[in-house]
Order: C-alpha cells, then sequence, then structure tokens
C-alpha cells in the first residue's frame, strides 16, 4: 500500500480472488492518500507521526479485509514494512526522544564538598605516601605514583556518569593532579 500520484493510494500485489475493499475503507484510503501526498509541505514532527500511523492503521484494515499482508509504503520515511490485520489493533510506541526526557538540575551544594573532602583526602594520601617512599627509596616514588594514577583511571572514568559518584570522581582526580604539583613543587625546594 502506498499513495500514488495526485494523492490516491494503491495496494500492489493484488491477486484476482481478492475480495473488493468496503467503501468506507476505500474512502478512508483515498482521504488518508490527499493528505499523505501533501508530505512535501512543511509538516510538524507530530503530524507526520500521526500521518504514518493512520497509514498504518489502514494498511491494517486491508490486510483484514484482504485476509493477507500487506506491504506499508511510509510516505514520510519511505521505509516499507508488512503489516497484518492483527497490527491494526496494535497501538504504536514512539520513539523517545533524547530531548523530551528533562535532565535533573545539577546538585552543586551538595557535589562540591563532596570532591573538596576526596580532593583533600587524596592529596594528603599521595604526598604522605610518596614522601615516605621518597626517603625510603629514592625516585621510586615517581613509579608508585604513575602506577597509583594509572589504576586509578579506569575507576574515575567509569564513574563520570554515575550521579553521586561522578563527585567522588572529580575530587579525586583532582586530589591526584594537586598532590603531583605539590610533589615537583618540593623537589624544587633546595
Amino acid at each position: 500500500m502506498r499513495v500514488a500520484d495526485g494523492g490516491g493510494v494503491e495496494i500492489s500485489g493484488r491477486r484476482p480472488g481478492d475480495p473488493a475493499l468496503p467503501a468506507e475503507l476505500r474512502a478512508a484510503l483515498e482521504e488518508w492518500g490527499e493528505v499523505a501526498a501533501r508530505t512535501d509541505v512543511a509538516l510538524g514532527q507530530e503530524q507526520r507521526d500521526l500521518v504514518r500511523m493512520r497509514g498504518r492503521q489502514l494498511a491494517g484494515r486491508c490486510a483484514e479485509a484482504l485476509g493477507r499482508p500487506v506491504d506499508f509504503h511510509d510516505p514520510v520515511t519511505g521505509r516499507v514494512e508488512i503489516v497484518s490485520g492483527r497490527l491494526a489493533n496494535r497501538p504504536v510506541i514512539p520513539a523517545p526522544r533524547a530531548a523530551a526526557v528533562p535532565r535533573e538540575p545539577t546538585p552543586w551544594a551538595t557535589g562540591l564538598p563532596i570532591s573538596a573532602f576526596f580532593a583533600v583526602f587524596t592529596a594528603v594520601v599521595v604526598v604522605v605516601l610518596s614522601t615516605a617512599v621518597r626517603d625510603a627509596f629514592g625516585a621510586l616514588w615517581v613509579a608508585a605514583d604513575i602506577l597509583v594514577a594509572a589504576g586509578l583511571a579506569p575507576s574515575l572514568w567509569l564513574m563520570r556518569r554515575v550521579p553521586l559518584w561522578r563527585w567522588v570522581a572529580i575530587g579525586v582526580a583532582a586530589g591526584l593532579v594537586g598532590a603531583w604539583v605539590c610533589l615537583l613543587v618540593s623537589l624544587l625546594e633546595p
């Protein structure tokens, strides 16, 4: 079933033994064909969805009347779908739109103290442990800090999208950077 030139509707693959379509269905098909033929006019997304849904319903009614599946050519997208009579009564569930989902506000009042705590905690722990390793083993602290940062990186990367844990990840990352700055500045002291 597709929209023909001039707004008519063609049902391809008609067989000689196919029953005639009821007059009410033929009238509904003609009406839909006229509307669907005007899809090149700037219609909104809602109107295009209505044209698609109504065409699918009519294809289902045609399939029931003919007793076999009907190919439905979507006039909006151009896709072809095989519609059987059972699909006429099935509601079309629209795909969720990314823009329609409201985003939650960013909890700055909660997140920043969490980030600050973990930044200070991480910086203090890394500086204390690195200083102890530097005093005991010399330059080995650099390799130890690189291993710590490399070990934490995958976890921090995965936590960045989880609402509460993203603040912990930001704090730990900031703490690692702060610790490295403190350790490098301490190397410059005489």
